[in-house]
């Protein structure tokens, strides 16, 4: 059964698109000399896409000052091409991952509370450790198992039963995964941001985020890495004190440290407390990138 399963995968007729204008954004983005009309423009083609976005920017996450950002061309001049790249990447990805089931699964429901949990951590990890990623750290943290709902979606109950014998024996999901799919959700993951285009960061993200030491941006998967290992013990425990393993012994931590960010900048009590009361961001992120909404403006 080795790889079948990817191979299927690869010839699956319905598989989830990207909209044109997320990829034509990301190619925009690899241009030196894009403008930002060129950019307000090319989201204006998708008017759903454009209302998320716009959404997305006068959200609680990116929203900076009291006044409302009203138009796309407004967004991009006050927040940057990068952090609207960001933002278009990961709505469009979400609502392309979107269940086409008739109601939404708890298992996907805590697969999207996970993923969200994972990017703010993550952010927050940047923000101590005064990398700048520039918020490409929130994206792959938001990204990094999309091969699992594709394996949810597919292949349920396959999928269903590596939980299972994950759970039963104690062992980490993806041997688990390799024993009964002949593949991972991290080679899934990796298959489809390729297919998608997505940038080299999060196809990285998506098969390195448990392994950092492979990845190419040992920086961004390192913090990916931890911010997914701290988003499980969350869930895990109520306890803001426990975590099921040493944080300073996690290769991401090790890898981070030789690379000379300061370890010690990140005071991992505090950190501890402050995501046990993480439910609400995650709660209001999901609210702002899953739904519609209205009455925004996209003209301009």
């Amino acid at each position: 059964m080795e790889k079948l399963i990817l191979k299927a995968i690869e010839h699956l007729e319905d598989l989830p698109t990207l909209p044109s204008v997320a990829i034509e954004m990301m190619s925009l983005s690899r241009s030196p000399d894009v403008s930002i009309r060129a950019v307000s423009e090319c989201i204006h083609k998708d008017p759903p896409l454009a209302a998320r976005v716009l959404k997305m920017a006068n959200s609680v996450f990116y929203r900076r000052g009291s006044q409302e950002i009203d138009t796309l061309h407004r967004a991009v001049l006050l927040m940057g091409l990068n952090e609207i790249i960001n933002i278009t990447t990961s709505v469009s990805v979400l609502s392309a991952l979107g269940s086409r089931k008739a109601q939404e699964t708890a298992i996907r429901k805590n697969f999207w509370d996970h993923c969200v949990a994972t990017a703010l951590i993550a952010r927050r990890i940047d923000t101590r450790l005064r990398m700048n990623l520039q918020g490409r750290e929130f994206v792959g943290g938001l990204l990094h198992d999309i091969g699992k709902i594709i394996l949810d979606e597919y292949f349920h109950d396959q999928f269903m039963r590596a939980r299972e014998l994950s759970a039963e024996t104690d062992r980490p999901l993806f041997e688990a995964e390799a024993e009964i799919l002949g593949t991972t959700h991290m080679e899934v993951g990796h298959f489809i941001a390729q297919k998608w285009g997505l940038p080299p960061y999060i196809i990285d993200v998506a098969l390195y985020h448990h392994h950092p030491e492979q990845a190419q941006f040992k920086d961004i998967c390192s913090v990916v890495s931890i911010a997914d290992l701290l988003a499980k013990a969350r869930e895990i425990s109520s306890d803001a004190d426990t975590l099921p393993f040493v944080l300073k012994d996690q290769q991401g931590w090790h890898i981070l440290r030789k690379m000379g960010h300061r370890m010690d900048l990140v005071d991992i009590e505090r950190l501890t407390f402050e995501i046990e009361d993480i439910g609400r961001e995650v709660k209001e992120y999901l609210s702002a990138v899953m739904d519609q909404g209205g009455g925004e403006s996209t003209n301009g």
